[in-house]
């Protein structure tokens, strides 16, 4: 209840009395808060690299949809020069 703050004000003035224990309450807090923080960052960083990921994906695709429309396009005698010219059989 403490960390989420469902923890009534009235419950703090009692526990005032008790320095011992406010201190470990505190510390139990801040601790939950870093926790928590951390875990949204995690959760935010996977959700990025799988957006990433698909989003390479897309591109990709994109990619290879433009060169498939585009080949019909191109002359042979052109396509035979630029084969030609990267040398790939050596």
């Amino acid at each position: 209840k403490i960390s989420l703050g469902m923890f009534s004000g009235s419950h703090y003035d009692m526990l005032m009395d008790y320095p011992a224990l406010m201190c470990a309450i505190f510390a139990y807090v801040v601790t939950t808060v870093i926790f928590m923080l951390n875990l949204l960052i995690a959760q935010l960083n996977c959700s990025y690299q799988a957006t990433y990921q698909d989003m390479v994906g897309f591109a990709r695709l994109n990619r290879g949809k433009i060169v498939t429309e585009t080949m019909p396009a191109v002359a042979k005698k052109r396509w035979e020069r630029f084969s030609g010219a990267l040398r790939l059989d050596e």
